[in-house]
């Protein structure tokens, strides 16, 4: 089967946000005060039955796109390199379907104890690999507290050098961002997929024109996921998209924000993770994110709402949060 050219993958240098037209950015404006104003209009409605949910899509194309890109490596390099997974990308279920094909084990993440005692070779020493293999979720390798971060540093230290031999690893866009902020241990070997195309939207099912697609990628960031999770929502017969309520305060910003660095957390880790909130500060926290559509409630745990994110991301700006490249 050949490649699909809707899906590329770039260094990270290379990643530029879709830019919106003209229309869409007076449109950003308009909706911008209607919602100051309490005004709201009724979205143009259609038929979204057949589409895939954000992280559903078939993932095929961009399987065979990640191997043709990597089609020469390793060989006998021991370099690592670090794929960016935006949030609701599905780049994480690629890597594994490439991994799987190409017969790369996946590493297990450490235990709490290994986390706690940043013991990275007792770590490596379980994995009983040999050859190339996959770390698919960096958010696993650390907890941002006083004690959950000195494992991952010096995991990365190893990696760098090639201690543990070539291999792929999926980082969270957020996580990377976070890291590199305040440890940078020089990674070079950076990439993540293209922004998506309204073509690339086409292909997972979206039909509209031209115009709304460029608005739709524009609104997306280009993250392919979020498109459709947004293109859905829009055209429900009961459409409801979120808003960050006037009165969301710092509280809840450092709750979405830690949602975001660690790809969804528990109550319980999130109290870890911030622990200048009392227990009924952050569950009083997380029923309002709930009720505002902001956040989302799995068996795991809590996450940001697809269809939220963006206004999420332009919220954190607004509080000088470290925002991720994408």
């Amino acid at each position: 089967m050949a490649v699909d050219a809707h899906w590329r993958l770039i260094p990270l240098s290379d990643f530029q946000c879709p830019a919106p037209p003209a229309t869409t950015r007076l449109q950003r404006g308009w909706h911008t005060l209607q919602r100051v104003l309490g005004v709201t209009e009724e979205p143009e409605k259609g038929n979204t039955e057949d589409l895939p949910a954000d992280a559903g899509f078939n993932r095929e194309p961009a399987v065979l796109a990640l191997d043709r890109f990597l089609q020469d490596w390793p060989g006998e390099s021991q370099e690592v390199r670090f794929l960016l997974e935006p949030p609701f990308s599905a780049v994480a279920d690629i890597a594994r379907d490439w991994a799987a094909w190409r017969q790369w084990p996946r590493l297990e993440p450490p235990t709490t104890a290994q986390l706690l005692t940043a013991d990275v070779s007792a770590w490596w020493q379980v994995q009983q690999v040999h050859g190339p293999w996959l770390i698919d979720d960096l958010t696993c390798y650390f907890l941002r507290t006083a004690r959950g971060m000195t494992f991952l540093r010096r995991l990365l230290i190893q990696l760098a050098q090639g201690a543990f031999g070539p291999g792929l690893v999926v980082c969270n866009s957020w996580t990377y961002r976070f890291i590199t902020a305040g440890f940078d241990p020089g990674l070079t070997a950076v990439y993540c997929f293209a922004p998506a195309t309204p073509a690339l939207l086409r292909e997972l099912g979206i039909e509209a024109t031209e115009r709304q697609l460029l608005r739709l990628t524009a609104t997306a960031r280009g993250n392919a996921g979020v498109a459709l999770a947004l293109w859905k929502a829009q055209h429900n017969t009961s459409p409801s998209l979120p808003h960050v309520p006037a009165c969301t305060d710092d509280n809840d910003a450092f709750v979405l924000y830690a949602l975001l660095l660690h790809r969804g957390l528990s109550e319980a880790m999130l109290q870890q993770v911030l622990p200048m909130l009392a227990a009924e500060q952050l569950a009083a926290c997380l029923l309002r994110l709930l009720a505002s559509g902001l956040v989302a409630q799995h068996q795991a745990g809590w996450q940001i709402s697809p269809v939220a994110y963006g206004e999420v991301r332009e919220f954190l700006a607004g509080r000088d949060h470290c925002l991720d490249d994408f």
